[in-house]
């Protein structure tokens, strides 16, 4: 070896004695590297910068490989005891010595999987809607063989026994859309589809939370959610909502955490996570700003907790209540490209830079709930583990339910074209709430200042609030308006049921409503109309 090398090898001895320790995992590449730098001739390498060059390539490969493993360890020790204990026994495709020569064409009896000739059906055929409610269609079949199965899924895999994650296809396009719609800050991420958004919500918290483990929540919320957390020995703590300012309040959530050893829960440990529904939020239909979510997220770095980013309606935007102006998602109004740009809210998984995001979709609010499919996505080494979790529970996602989302997709066109069927569901919804509120707002209740309505930006909820006398508990009131609703035929939910504390289900003096439910417009009118003589009924006994 040269002289000059010398100075090279001495610089790089820490480095290759932590390669040996940490980073076996791109020996492959840093392997050539080394060789160049410290074996091949000079004769073969041309200048010293060429050298200079390897070096720097083996250094990134050394210290990429070593923030992966420490962004890997950091997230692993959120992690449940029961995740970290689970372990999968295979009892086929057991390694197999390399003296021991595979045949070319095995013929398998290990696999309890029936031949497709079992399977009844040979065809499926599709008829899709080009817009919600409407009557032209398009036809997509689906066929028990496909030529490219690569690309295509075919009847002979879909009625099978699929990967767990999900059939390649699927998995391929969900990839595509968080990529194009809210792609994570970093690149080690995965997902695995999921048997919907409860699936999703029974996995990531078995993933996470140990018996007496604290999750953070609006203290507003989906409360079955609640049970998920319970079923595994967590509690929950809920983060107080500001409604004039987009829903979770991180001032109040900031103050929670600083003032936490000296709190009303000082007796229990930081928090582990913070479970939250930051778009079109269910029940209130609030939308957290992007300042706020950033400052949420530096939280979650600050006091180290993961946050589970649930969006199931965060591709239903709406537009601001108007009586004979135009909807602002006419067709031509925008391109899947600008809609994302303009009107999707910045996801928290894409504020994400350390992995301590998991965020759930569902296919059932833009497409059809009876899939039962959705996705969770986050860092690679929380989807191996909840892969794992599945593979000796809930197995894969239905392949029926995934070859009907896949012909879906076949239709639209990928996935511009299925954020271009968001725009026409964005449409459908905003045109059925201007006609509830028109309604509600020409409405003697309405004029008489008995409510006020909190008008959402996303998602398929409405927050009326009602302007009851001052107190401290509204709770009976809520009762008794609800009788009055239930007399006119009209069913709500009352804000009261939403809350998981007695002190926020007695400061609650909302209803949650849906205009997704309802036939037609004249049936949307009909319920506000029931609903607003609901309010007269109360307030003027």
């Amino acid at each position: 070896m040269c002289p000059h090398r010398f100075p090279f090898l001495l610089f790089l001895f820490p480095f290759l004695l932590f390669f040996d320790l940490y980073c076996l995992d791109c020996a492959i590449i840093a392997s050539p590297l080394l060789t160049i730098c410290f074996v091949v001739p000079d004769a073969a390498i041309s200048t010293i910068r060429t050298k200079r060059i390897a070096v720097c390539l083996l250094l990134f490969c050394i210290t990429h490989t070593h923030i992966k493993k420490k962004m890997s360890d950091k997230i692993l020790k959120h992690l449940s005891d029961r995740a970290l204990n689970r372990e999968i026994v295979a009892f086929h495709g057991l390694p197999i010595p390399d003296n021991v020569v595979r045949h070319d064409s095995p013929i398998s009896l290990s696999g309890g999987r029936p031949h497709y000739g079992f399977y009844p059906v040979t065809k499926i055929s599709y008829e899709f809607l080009d817009e919600p409610f409407g009557e032209k269609t398009t036809s997509v079949e689906f066929n028990r063989l496909e030529p490219d199965h690569e690309a295509k899924l075919d009847l002979k895999r879909a009625l099978n026994y699929g990967p767990t994650q999900g059939h390649s296809q699927l998995v391929k396009f969900c990839k595509e859309l968080l990529e194009f719609t809210s792609k994570p800050g970093y690149d080690d991420w995965d997902l695995t589809l999921t048997n919907g958004s409860g699936d999703s919500l029974h996995k990531v918290f078995n993933l996470l939370v140990n018996p007496g483990d604290v999750v953070l929540m609006e203290c507003y919320t989906f409360v079955p959610v609640i049970h998920n957390i319970k079923a595994w020995g967590g509690e929950v703590v809920p983060v107080a909502m500001n409604f004039d300012d987009g829903g979770l309040d991180a001032d109040a959530l900031e103050s929670l955490l600083e003032n936490w050893s000296t709190g009303p829960y000082k007796e229990k440990p930081l928090p582990k996570a913070l479970y939250t529904i930051p778009t079109g939020q269910n029940p209130t239909g609030l939308t957290l700003t992007e300042e706020k979510r950033k400052k949420v997220y530096e939280l979650a770095q600050k006091y180290d907790f993961m946050i589970i980013e649930d969006d199931p309606y965060g591709m239903i935007q709406l537009g601001k209540y108007t009586d004979g102006v135009e909807n602002p998602f006419t067709p031509g109004s925008y391109t899947a490209e600008s809609f994302v740009k303009e009107r999707l809210p910045r996801s928290y998984i894409n504020l994400d830079t350390e992995g301590r995001v998991l965020r759930l979709e569902t296919f059932s609010k833009v497409f059809a709930p009876g899939t039962r499919t959705g996705y969770i996505s986050g860092h690679s080494s929380l989807i191996k583990q909840i892969i794992k979790h599945a593979n000796c529970s809930t197995r894969a996602a239905s392949g029926i339910s995934q070859a009907t989302l896949l012909a879906a997709i076949d239709k639209f066109g990928g996935a511009k074209g299925w954020v271009e069927w968001c725009i026409k569901v964005s449409k459908t919804y905003t045109d059925r709430k201007n006609v509830f509120l028109k309604t509600l707002f020409s409405s003697d209740a309405y004029k008489k200042g008995y409510f006020s309505v909190r008008e959402p930006k996303a998602g398929m909820f409405i927050t009326v609030e009602l302007n009851f006398p001052e107190g401290d508990d509204h709770r009976l009131e809520l009762e008794e308006l609800n009788y009055k609703c239930v007399e006119r035929g009209v069913e709500v939910v009352l804000g009261k049921n939403m809350a998981f504390t007695p002190e926020y289900a007695k400061s609650a003096k909302f209803l949650r409503l849906t205009v997704a439910t309802q036939e037609d417009d004249a049936e949307i009118v009909e319920a506000a109309s029931r609903l607003a003589n609901s309010f007269s009924d109360y307030f003027d006994q």
